[in-house]
C-alpha cells in the first residue's frame, strides 16, 4: 500500500475518477475548515466548498417564501436550533433534534450545487460542514463518494471554544462542550448505518497535519486519489 509521503502544500495528487466527492463533518471546532484545505490543496482539480455558503443560500431561498411558509430553523446554527423545536427550551432530545432539522435545511440545495458545479467542471468537490451528516451524505453517493468524519475530545474542544471565543460567555455557552459530545454522539450514531467501505473516522484531538496524513492516507488506500 502506498502511503502518503507530501508535505501538505503541493498538488501531488489527483484523482482516479471523475465526480469524486468528499465530505469532511465533525462538530464546530472540531478542525473541519482547518484540515479541508490542507486536503484540498494537495489534490490537483479539487474544488473546496464549505457548507456555509449553502446556509447563505438557505437563508436567500427562505426570505423568499411567503412568512407563513419559511423554516425558522434556517436563523439557526447547529449549536442553537434547539429554540424552533417544541417551545425553544432547552435539552439534548431538542438539540438533536433542531440539529437534524437545521442540517436538513442547509442541506437542501445540495443537489442543485452539485450539478451547478459539475457544469462549470469542477466535478470533484470536497464539502465541509457539520450539516454533511452521514443521513444527509447518504443522498448524494456514487462509487467515488467517502465521507470523513473528526471526532475531537472535550477537553480540546472546550480548549479550542476558548482560543475562538476568547472571553464572549454567550458563545462559549452555545458552543460548550456539552452540546458539541451530544452532537458528535449523534453524528457517530448516524455512522453506524453508513456503508463501512466509504467511511473514516478521525480522532482530532491531536495535531491537525496528523490527522491530515491519516486522511490522505485513506484517500490513497481506497483508490480515489493517486500520485499525478
Amino acid at each position: 500500500m502506498e502511503r502518503f509521503n507530501g508535505d501538505l502544500k503541493e498538488a501531488e495528487y489527483k484523482f482516479t475518477r471523475s465526480n469524486s466527492r468528499i465530505f469532511i463533518t465533525g462538530v464546530p471546532l472540531s478542525g473541519k475548515s482547518t484540515i479541508s484545505p490542507l486536503i484540498a490543496r494537495n489534490i490537483s482539480d479539487c474544488t473546496w466548498q464549505n457548507m456555509d455558503i449553502l446556509r447563505l443560500t438557505a437563508q436567500m431561498v427562505e426570505e423568499q417564501k411567503p412568512i407563513d411558509m419559511r423554516s425558522p430553523f434556517v436563523n439557526y446554527g447547529s449549536c442553537d436550533s434547539y429554540h424552533a423545536v417544541g417551545d425553544g427550551s432547552y435539552s439534548p432530545e431538542a438539540l438533536i433534534g433542531g440539529f437534524k432539522k437545521y442540517a436538513e435545511i442547509v442541506s437542501d440545495s445540495l443537489a442543485f450545487v452539485l450539478l451547478k458545479l459539475e457544469a462549470q467542471g469542477a466535478k470533484d468537490v470536497l464539502f465541509d460542514g457539520v450539516q454533511t451528516t452521514p443521513e444527509i451524505v447518504k443522498r448524494y453517493m456514487n462509487d467515488s463518494t467517502r465521507l470523513i468524519i473528526l471526532t475531537s475530545s472535550e477537553s480540546r474542544l472546550k480548549k479550542n471554544a476558548v482560543k475562538m471565543f476568547g472571553n464572549e460567555q454567550w458563545l462559549l455557552d452555545r458552543y460548550s462542550p456539552e452540546r458539541l459530545m451530544l452532537l458528535q454522539s449523534e453524528i457517530l450514531k448516524q455512522a453506524r448505518d453508513f456503508p463501512k467501505d466509504k467511511l473514516l473516522i478521525v480522532d482530532n484531538s491531536g495535531k491537525i497535519s496528523g490527522s491530515a496524513y491519516k486522511i490522505m492516507d485513506y484517500l490513497l488506500f481506497s483508490d480515489i486519489i493517486t500520485r499525478k
